[in-house]
């Protein structure tokens, strides 16, 4: 029998103030947990235990958007290069993502879905793999970001459903000002994919009517959407002021000013924020060019956190989850008491996991971040076992 005891250690939960104390993972799952000292009988036979120092136990990072990172990208369909995104993402505490596509054509998504796929289910020193996030190919574009041009189409019912037939789909970023993909969102939610609103220049009113066709979320706010002003809110306005939607956001201080998180915050409170890294191929490797999937170049600032096509585009981010929630937390002039599930529970939600991760609660596994209170990532726990290990 597995066993891993945690000492020592402030740890967060749902519904009440952090605290003190210890946590057991038995077989996988939490077993329970208490504040002040553990129970001596609970430290025999254990596998494992761990002194966290004092340092923040928290449920581990589930990312809902990221694309890759180390030269390697969802869309290369490689398994070797997929194991390779995923080590690097159990470094900087994630417990479970979701491989994101780009726009791209019918054959080369397909291969995408089907191998990341394949990892769905497997386990290891490296983030687990839930299914996919499909960011397009159903976009607006005049809203296109750095998202390929040439393949943005409107979406057709057999497409969506050679898509939902090569793999495991758990998220997909649509624009709904077309009746076609409201149509695909109706297919998809009823599939149990999650439906986002995606690279759009959508209306308030097309926001309002989205709701009624199964999109539950914006992606990354702010960015590749219409803007709010006080005579058309647009998407911006319709994701801060209608309740039933959710927020990625991707907290680099790059896409989105410190101010507008303070806003997201304000407006969505801490059940509706969800982080993101939106990580793409150049993500943790020096600063540089590097080409993109069409042949151009990705240009890196030389601060190593700003990646933009040569026109000045975004296009994606170099952002890490433990970065993004130590910037959201102190731009939302918040607690991490506060803010926590705003880099796990609320991502976990969205994707229909939320029964079996994202929070720390008796019964759920044991997937666990330790972090210092610089936000630093010290050991990464992945159903109980030790993932990753910082000796720094």
């Amino acid at each position: 029998m597995s066993k891993t005891l945690i000492l020592n250690a402030r740890i967060f939960t749902p519904g009440r103030a952090s605290f003190t104390g210890w946590l057991l993972a038995e077989e996988k799952k939490i077993a329970d947990f208490g504040e002040g000292s553990a129970p001596e009988t609970l430290k025999e036979n254990c596998n494992e235990i761990i002194d966290g120092q004092g340092m923040n136990l928290l449920p581990g990072f589930v990312d809902i958007h990221t694309h890759g990172c180390l030269g390697c990208c969802t869309m290369d369909a490689d398994p070797e290069k997929i194991l390779k995104i995923a080590s690097f993402h159990v470094r900087h505490g994630v417990t479970t993502y979701l491989p994101t596509t780009m726009t791209a054509d019918t054959e080369a998504t397909v291969r995408a879905i089907r191998c990341a796929s394949e990892f769905v289910g497997k386990r290891g020193d490296f983030s687990k793999i839930a299914g996919l996030h499909l960011e397009g190919p159903y976009f607006n574009a005049a809203k296109c970001g750095a998202q390929d041009t040439k393949n943005i189409r409107l979406a057709t019912p057999e497409e969506c459903k050679t898509f939902l037939e090569a793999g495991i789909l758990k998220r997909i970023s649509i624009a709904p000002e077309f009746p076609e993909n409201l149509k695909a969102a109706e297919i998809f939610a009823e599939a149990g994919v999650s439906i986002s609103a995606g690279h759009t220049n959508a209306s308030y009113a097309d926001m309002v009517e989205a709701l009624k066709h199964g999109f539950r979320s914006v992606t990354h706010l702010y960015n590749g959407m219409s803007g709010f002003t006080h005579r058309e809110p647009g998407v911006v306005g319709g994701a801060l002021t209608l309740d039933g939607y959710s927020t990625e956001i991707i907290c680099d201080n790059i896409h989105s000013h410190p101010a507008a998180q303070n806003m997201a915050w304000r407006t969505k409170g801490r059940e509706k924020v969800v982080l993101i890294t939106d990580m793409i191929r150049p993500s943790g490797l020096p600063d540089g060019n590097y080409p993109q999937e069409d042949g151009s170049e990705f240009v890196v600032s030389h601060n190593g956190t700003e990646l933009r096509l040569p026109s000045g585009v975004l296009a994606g981010s170099a952002l890490t989850m433990e970065r993004g929630l130590k910037n959201f937390t102190a731009n939302a002039n918040a607690t991490l008491e506060e803010t926590w599930q705003c880099s796990s529970l609320n991502a976990a939600r969205l994707i229909g996991i939320d029964h079996e991760t994202g929070s720390i609660e008796k019964g759920k596994l044991a997937d666990l971040v330790l972090i210092d209170p610089a936000f630093d990532v010290k050991r990464t726990i992945i159903e109980g076992n030790t993932a990753f290990r910082n000796e720094e």
